[in-house]
């Protein structure tokens, strides 16, 4: 069963990635674009990809660390693995990017006025400003994660973790109702992005409990009904305040808590055979890679689309489709050729 868990996560990992490069593609074709746009603004939604990236990412961790807890070294073995994971092929693209920052600055997205905390971009470390490679911000709150989670794999017996999860959760709300910081290490340990993970990982407890149990055709209406609500609630949110981007407890609730519902119905299809289509799967065991490259891959790509003098509408209609198949491409060449041997490298090494 736990495998084929898997095979469905790792389609909503698909899903997930193609969130976050469609809302990319969005902010690319205005940028190099001209003044024509075919990609309406409502697919800005696409940034909740990253929202569902965390809460897979809370489910995950539960789901690798069953017979981990109060063991130093299944805690060690988990930190160790997660770190792996996270830092080489993150470094890889992250040099890419510090050699066109240390060229000309100007064209790196994450640069402000040429200011940039190189060290902590490469440690994923809390900052004031953005890390070279711009997504690296969500590998700060995914790294947050992984230590909070490693200290509760040591520490406490597994049957007190939901209590931990949910103290941790009221935690950041109170932190949140009653203090206000804007130092960067305390601005990670309150942000209510966690709260994301927390309800991954509260799902999966539940689920593992076998306290889950939802039919093929409520899991098809849950699905749905939580895509349908947090598209609604997104659009609702953009009349009322003339925002695109919800942040903080709004993308929270518009977002995340729809994620959890997503994340909840899949698994749940999966109980019942119902199995994401294998090319989501395919996508979704290269997400990272695609993840991590497909900023530099569109930048790359809307540069030369700017020196390019076409036709209106019908030039994106051909480019835009172009450039996704491009960040798909370089994706899993970079699956193939960096991340897999990476992986198989760091594996070698026992701790």
């Amino acid at each position: 069963m736990h495998q084929k868990i898997i095979q469905n996560i790792q389609g909503l990992r698909g899903i997930a990635v193609l969130l976050v490069v469609i809302y990319h593609l969005v902010i690319i074709e205005k940028k190099y674009g001209g003044t024509d746009s075919l990609l309406p603004e409502f697919l800005r939604f696409g940034m909740s990809g990253v929202d569902l990236f965390f809460v897979i990412s809370g489910f995950v961790m539960v789901s690798v660390t069953q017979a981990a807890f109060q063991s130093p070294k299944s805690a060690m073995t988990f930190l160790y693995r997660r770190v792996s994971r996270i830092y080489p092929l993150y470094w890889v693209y992250t040099v890419l990017v510090l050699i066109v920052f240390l060229v000309k600055p100007s064209i790196v997205n994450s640069s402000v006025a040429g200011e940039v905390n190189i060290l902590a971009s490469f440690l994923l470390l809390p900052s004031e400003t953005l890390p070279l490679l711009v997504v690296g911000w969500t590998l700060i709150h995914e790294m947050y994660f992984y230590l909070m989670f490693f200290l509760m794999i040591l520490l406490l017996p597994k049957k007190h973790l939901p209590l931990m999860l949910v103290l941790w959760a009221i935690g950041i709300a109170l932190l949140n109702l009653f203090t206000q910081t804007s130092s960067p290490i305390a601005v990670i340990v309150t942000h209510p992005l966690t709260i994301e993970f927390i309800g991954g990982a509260l799902l999966a407890t539940a689920y593992y409990r076998k306290n889950l149990i939802v039919n093929s055709s409520r899991s098809i209406l849950l699905l749905f009904g939580s895509l349908i609500t947090s598209a609604i609630g997104h659009a609702f949110y953009i009349q009322s305040t003339g925002l695109l981007e919800p942040a903080g407890w709004w993308r929270v609730a518009l977002f995340g808590a729809p994620a959890i519902l997503v994340v909840l119905s899949v698994i749940q299809l999966e109980r019942n055979s119902v199995i994401i289509h294998s090319a989501l799967i395919k996508i979704g065991d290269a997400s990272y890679s695609i993840y991590l490259s497909h900023i530099l891959t569109l930048s790359f790509a809307g540069r030369f689309w700017s020196q390019y003098d076409g036709n209106g509408l019908w030039d994106h209609a051909l480019i835009l489709p172009i450039m996704l198949l491009a960040v798909l491409a370089v994706g899993f060449i970079s699956h193939a050729i960096i991340e897999k041997p990476l992986i198989k490298f760091s594996r070698r090494i026992v701790i």
